[in-house]
């Protein structure tokens, strides 16, 4: 019996995929794009946004990720959200922190969001050959919003699909607001279902994860939570909830990255809270209201 045993296991070859997502809340550069509403992110608007703070916001996501990799969260492929254009993340990828981690490759789409932010995908390119990719748009008249992001790639001779998404956020009400996140859910879960490959879907789903997933991905998905005890990735008058998740169709956990440099005291509601960028229209000098969330996998085939 232990021949066989070892047979099996040596007939076996897992590799433990990792997987990095991370809002960056509102990582814009100071020039006004015609057609999109950031006008408040540029030196004459309401937050004085000038390139001293454009700098400092590069270099604050820039030792984030780099403190992340250096805690253990390492992951040669980082899905972002709240970006404003390729070019901020070629300077972010230029950063000093940011190559000491190695090359970095982009895959990004300008979106039709209100806004103007999107999802984005940096890879180490060194590491990941990008095979495909696409936008994946949901937007209507009634609702401009961010494009999910579609990639596909290939790894150690392994395939992935990775889909990027930032549904519509609660702004207005929950209620009055919820159409959007719905309409949103039902075309990307229709989007999922011709997907062969070990598929991942993760982002900023600006609700609660384990109530709606549950309620468009069951059967082969499964749902990465993180253990009981943790405190949640986003924190809003007092309370912690995950809104930052994945559902793939392997098994797949997930982490909270409570890096104590991405928090600080709650001098509100008590304990500690993601340190932001901005509380209004002051400049916090922080990370991001969001704290990242890492994923992972073994992933494993017969020889």
């Amino acid at each position: 019996m232990k021949y066989i045993l070892l047979f099996v296991f040596l007939s076996l070859q897992c590799n433990c995929q990792p997987w990095l997502f991370y809002n960056v809340e509102n990582l814009f550069d100071t020039i006004l794009d015609k057609g999109f509403h950031n006008e408040e992110f540029t030196p004459f608007g309401a937050k004085k946004y000038n390139s001293i703070k454009y700098r400092m916001c590069i270099r604050q996501s820039s030792r984030a990720i780099h403190a992340l990799s250096k805690s253990g969260f390492i992951s040669p492929i980082i899905a972002l959200c709240e970006i404003e254009n390729r070019s901020v993340l070629e300077d972010l990828i230029q950063h000093t922190a940011m190559k000491k981690l190695g090359p970095w490759g982009i895959v990004h789409y300008d979106s039709p969001d209100y806004r103007g932010i999107d999802c984005a995908v940096l890879y180490k390119s060194n590491e990941i050959e990008i095979v495909d990719s696409d936008r994946i748009r949901y937007s209507s008249d009634s609702l401009l919003t961010r494009d999910a992001l579609f990639v596909r790639y290939e790894i150690d001779s392994n395939f992935y699909n990775l889909i990027v998404v930032h549904l519509p956020s609660k702004r207005g009400g929950a209620t009055s607001s919820a159409w959007k996140r719905e309409y949103a859910w039902n075309f990307i879960s229709s989007a999922l279902d011709t997907c062969k490959d070990p598929t991942i879907l993760m982002g900023d789903f600006n609700d609660l994860v384990r109530n709606k997933l549950l309620k468009y991905f069951q059967d082969h998905w499964t749902i990465a939570l993180p253990r009981e005890d943790a405190q949640g990735s986003y924190k809003y008058h007092g309370r912690w909830s995950i809104i930052d998740g994945a559902v793939a169709n392997f098994n797949v956990c997930s982490e909270i990255c409570d890096l104590p440099l991405l928090q600080e005291i709650d001098t509100k509601w008590g304990n500690l809270k993601p340190k932001r960028r901005w509380l209004g229209s002051f400049f916090k000098y922080g990370y991001s209201d969001h704290l990242p969330v890492y994923f992972s996998a073994a992933l494993c085939k017969i020889k």
